[in-house]
């Protein structure tokens, strides 16, 4: 086995030694490791210090511009049940317009504005904490829906998450679901 060809390969598998992959011992780095931010060029190690590396660092507030922003509910405003409501009627358009209107979309969306509601009235402000709990209680309930459904619980969770994002004003993904009013 060439050295080269061991150190081309390195990048793809990630780790030296790790997964069974195994390593010939003449042909792994004598002194330092990929750990260490080494990055491979042609047949050669070039070392690269971790403070000359992009960070992403999530923002603590609004002060704070720099980094990854964090999506912030305050825009949806302090009446969760008004909120919870609208939700609501638009997680049963949505799955009414994706399969046929039936009543267990509504019964669905209700569900979802209830683990809203408490979600919020509890303090929670964080999108992904929200969808997971909405989840939850879909999935703990899910006998009552299952036999009508075309979904699971974590679709309608991860719709919820895109509304919340969407209609909080911050930035959404072109592969986020279009939000039906």
């Amino acid at each position: 086995m060439r050295c080269h060809r061991l150190w081309t390969a390195l990048p793809l598998l990630l780790l030296e030694t790790s997964h069974g992959f195994f390593a010939h011992p003449r042909c792994v780095a004598p002194s330092r490791s990929l750990w260490q931010s080494d990055f491979i060029v042609g047949n050669s190690v070039r070392v690269t210090p971790r403070s000359s590396l992009p960070r992403i660092d999530a923002a603590a507030d609004d002060a704070d511009a720099g980094g990854v922003q964090l999506v912030s509910l305050v825009g949806l405003g302090n009446d969760h049940e008004t909120v919870g409501e609208t939700m609501a009627k638009s997680v049963a358009a949505w799955l009414d317009a994706e399969w046929m209107p039936q009543e267990i979309h509504v019964k669905m969306g209700m569900s979802v504005k209830n683990s809203y509601v408490n979600c919020r009235g509890k303090g929670m402000e964080d999108v992904a904490q929200i969808m997971t709990q909405v989840t939850d209680d879909l999935y703990d309930r899910w006998s009552e829906f299952n036999a009508d459904a075309f979904v699971n619980a974590w679709d309608v969770g991860n719709y919820v998450a895109d509304y919340l994002i969407a209609k909080s004003g911050s930035e959404t993904c072109g592969c986020s679901t279009k939000i039906v009013e």
